[in-house]
């Protein structure tokens, strides 16, 4: 009796667990050299922060920090979450997810700019 050959690679996810289609792009090298950069520094792998950057639904400057707030639902309701970069040089982005969830896009995206706004505001207090 002759054994079955092993597949090479990855077991099959379960049905639904797949992410989806594959999408190819070409970027022009410094391009590609920036969104890896930017990956690093938020401690995501190229494909997780284009996902994601795709979707922010707000970039805001607030007191010299800038917040890039997306979302993400689940069973109707919205959860806000991203990064808040400090204008100090060298600082990396600091990864959040706000307080929720919330039952519309708009209100977890306008509750989430709040909220990282007294994230920021109690930063300021404490120095």
């Amino acid at each position: 009796m002759q054994r079955k050959k092993r597949k090479v690679g990855r077991p099959r996810l379960p049905k639904g667990e797949a992410k989806g289609r594959i999408v190819p792009v070409r970027f022009a090298r410094n391009d590609l050299r920036t969104m890896e950069s930017a990956a690093r520094a938020r401690s995501k792998s190229l494909s997780e922060w284009v996902r994601t950057v795709l979707f922010l639904d707000a970039k805001e400057h607030y007191e010299g920090c800038l917040i890039e707030l997306a979302t993400r639902g689940t069973d109707g309701r919205f959860i806000a979450f991203g990064w808040i970069t400090t204008p100090t040089v060298g600082a990396k982005p600091v990864s959040f997810e706000a307080p929720g969830p919330y039952p519309t896009r708009r209100a977890a995206v306008e509750t989430g700019i709040a909220w990282c706004k007294g994230r920021i505001d109690l930063g300021r207090k404490r120095n």
